[in-house]
């Protein structure tokens, strides 16, 4: 027997990763440390035995705040749950009403020079003056740090397109931005407000915009470690900060390499999925094309209007000459009030759109000549005519084709692309011997009694009784639905989905929790010679699962 598996202990050190999603992900993942603080094993809760957080975008509010409770002197477990769950009700929720608030206040950015005005750093700055947020990561500097040991927030880097790391320990950032510039960035680690390490790990593709580092992160600018860090190659420019989902939308990288660092590995891994294997197919644009008008027609049209045209200088000679006869009295022996100020009228309107017509013409002219020396400057010679063509087409044709070009990328930026790199995580989690006893995986739609188009049935294990009931199933169900948003709408609302997904963490815990025993008992080589405390744990959880049978809300009840 290896020396691996005599020092493996289940639930001694756990690691927990919580992946991105929105607010489907932060309460899910409340749902999830709220049902392991409740159960225990050799009298220890298993939420006191979690040593290592990895977290992604939605999952970061939930994993930052815990974290930074968890160092605090009074903390209280069921304290942090109500604080935190009071945040976040539907009548209290302002986060998104200050971002936008604090995104039209010009006060704001003339108070935060430092931060380029845009949507993400006002969110940043909104989660910065919550108290479950406020702080800096000098929380995760201790180096006798409470109960955790390793945090790590993930980001992406858009320099290198690597997984961005804001962690206690190891490199913050990522090889190419920190291995050769060490003494730099960890001069100014502490000072990243913990508002912009949740905005850099949830502002989510087309949503939002990228973050700069270092710019937007450190309000003292004129600072000597500032400087230094501006002035490297690598940083000069600013290095854009995105959701942590486009690289790894469950953190299992980090906690994979969490799990190297800490010597004899973590006893359990377990990776807390919101994401799901469902996508809405793309669906072609299927309107009917015609003979209306070609592009070319329509481009010429519309510059038609840029020009000066001669109705504009008629209607300036008009009101020119209604002026001029009516002061020479040519319309009566005196001049007449009434015709100076049409006059004056017709005149204006005539001046107006002259003017108009000849700086659109300058405008015109300058931009179309610009386009056409971009136009042969970037495109290869072979394919102009090729390309021309195109002008001949009906623009409703063209409409169609743009249409499905812009659907299927943003299908593929949003669907395609994060699926594919889950599958290649879960793969790379699920290939490593090492961790064979030590990882459990947790879905939101695990338990919502719908088939999927990869298992036969509803994938539940037969020897966990009782089985799924209708009303826990309804409740996975109405959680597993939820958006993907930072703030309650009013189907939110109406369908209680801020508790249901709760309880749909702690319920699909409990459920996972026991399959992973009874799969530790079923293994021969597990290497575990005493089932005494596991089995108790057992007994405690198959009570609880029998209670969320019957009342799937019922821990949400106790602790709110």
């Amino acid at each position: 027997m290896s020396e691996d598996i005599k020092t493996f202990q289940p639930f001694n050190n756990i690691g927990l990763c919580f992946s991105g999603g929105g607010y489907r992900a932060t309460f899910y993942a409340l749902g999830i440390v709220s049902y392991l603080d409740n159960v225990s094993y050799n009298g220890i809760s298993l939420l006191s035995s979690v040593k290592a957080l990895s977290s992604v975008s939605g999952g970061t509010l939930l994993a930052v705040a815990y974290a930074k409770a968890v160092q605090e002197d009074d903390y209280d477990f069921k304290a942090f749950f109500k604080t935190f769950y009071n945040t976040f009700t539907p009548k209290n929720d302002k986060l998104l009403e200050n971002a936008i608030a604090k995104l039209e206040d010009n006060t704001v950015w003339k108070n935060n020079p430092h931060k380029k005005r845009s949507l993400i750093n006002a969110f940043a700055l909104a989660y910065a003056e919550m108290p479950v947020f406020k702080g800096s990561f000098q929380h995760f500097e201790n180096k006798v740090i409470k109960q955790l040991e390793q945090v790590c927030f993930n980001a992406t880097d858009f320099s290198f397109g690597l997984t961005y790391r804001f962690q206690n320990r190891g490199y913050f950032g990522n090889n190419p931005l920190y291995r050769n510039y060490q003494k730099e960035v960890n001069a100014l680690r502490n000072d990243v407000q913990l508002g912009d390490v949740i905005a850099s790990s949830s502002c989510f593709p087309v949503g939002f915009e990228p973050l700069v580092f270092p710019d937007d992160y450190f309000e003292n600018q004129d600072s000597q470690a500032y400087k230094n860090l501006k002035g490297l190659d690598r940083f000069i420019d600013g290095v854009g900060i995105m959701d942590g989902g486009i690289a790894d939308n469950q953190g299992i990288g980090s906690m994979m390499l969490i799990n190297e660092r800490m010597g004899d590995g973590l006893d359990l891994i377990m990776v807390n999925d919101v994401g799901s294997y469902k996508m809405k197919p793309w669906q072609q644009d299927t309107s009917r094309t015609g003979k209306s008008s070609t592009v070319k027609m329509v481009v010429n049209k519309i510059l038609q209007y840029f020009t000066i045209k001669p109705l504009y200088v008629i209607i300036l000679f008009v009101g020119v000459l209604l002026v001029l006869f009516n002061s020479m009295s040519v319309f009566g022996p005196e001049p007449y009030t009434g015709l100076y100020i049409v006059g004056s009228i017709v005149l204006g309107f005539g001046v107006l759109l002259t003017v108009f017509g000849l700086v659109a013409s300058v405008v015109k002219t300058s931009i179309l000549g610009r386009l056409k020396r971009v136009f042969k400057e970037n495109v290869p010679e072979p394919l102009l005519d090729d390309i021309l063509t195109f002008q001949k087409l009906d623009i409703s044709l063209v409409q169609r084709m743009l249409t499905d070009r812009l659907t299927s990328a943003m299908t593929m930026i949003n669907d395609v692309f994060l699926k594919q790199m889950r599958r290649l995580n879960y793969d790379l989690f699920y290939s490593k011997p090492r961790l064979k006893n030590r990882r459990i995986t947790t879905t939101v739609y695990k338990l919502n009694g719908q088939e999927t188009p990869y298992n036969k049935g509803k994938g539940y294990n037969k020897d966990i009784k009782p089985h799924p009931s209708k009303s826990l199933q309804s409740v996975g169900l109405t959680a597993s639905k939820t958006p993907t948003t930072l703030w309650w709408d009013q189907t939110d609302i109406a369908k209680n989905r801020m508790e249901t997904l709760i309880a749909c963490g702690q319920f699909t815990a409990c459920y996972e929790l026991m399959d992973y025993i009874l799969e530790l008992k079923k293994d021969e080589k597990s290497g575990i010679a005493d089932f005494t405390e596991l089995d108790k744990l057992y007994e405690a959880l198959e009570k609880d699962w029998k209670t969320f049978n019957k009342s799937p809300l019922w821990l949400v009840d106790e602790l709110k």
